[in-house]
């Protein structure tokens, strides 16, 4: 009866301890989570350019065709990147929209009209001016 008892006082501590050890990590990746939205969303309400995390592969694609950079493997490429890029921000806006996370109604609103502008100057203008030009926060933009 006693080996019984230790063998189950052994699960339930091993049980305790990967459970805390699993709410630990859930918390990490959470917090990894929100907090890249919320960096994403900061760079582009600051700059109205992507973040670097979200071109990085179309980036290298385009240094891949250094000789020819106007050509139709760069436009398409081009095309995928600014694609890649809308649906991207079209999430980020569908989470601002639901987040508990934000200060109140009015600041939610403010951050959704900012990416709203955002997203209508990526769909009007040049890709390759976008990434290239220097940072104008939409709210500067005429």
């Amino acid at each position: 009866m006693l080996k019984i008892s230790l063998i189950f006082l052994a699960f339930i501590a091993l049980f305790v301890l990967l459970l805390r050890a699993a709410v630990i990590f859930m918390g990490k990746f959470t917090g990894k989570y929100v907090g890249d939205k919320h960096k994403a969303a900061e760079t582009i309400i600051n700059t109205g350019k992507p973040p670097i995390a979200w071109i990085r592969n179309s980036a290298k694609r385009m240094a891949e065709l250094r000789q020819d950079p106007t050509g139709p493997g760069a436009v398409q490429i081009k095309k995928k990147a600014r694609n890649a890029c809308l649906k991207k921000l079209k999430g980020l806006m569908k989470y601002f929209k639901t987040s508990p996370l934000c200060q109140d109604e009015e600041t939610r609103k403010i951050l959704l009209d900012e990416l709203s502008k955002v997203r209508r100057v990526w769909q009007e203008k040049d890709w390759a001016e976008i990434i290239i030009s220097k940072p104008t926060p939409p709210s500067l933009q005429t």
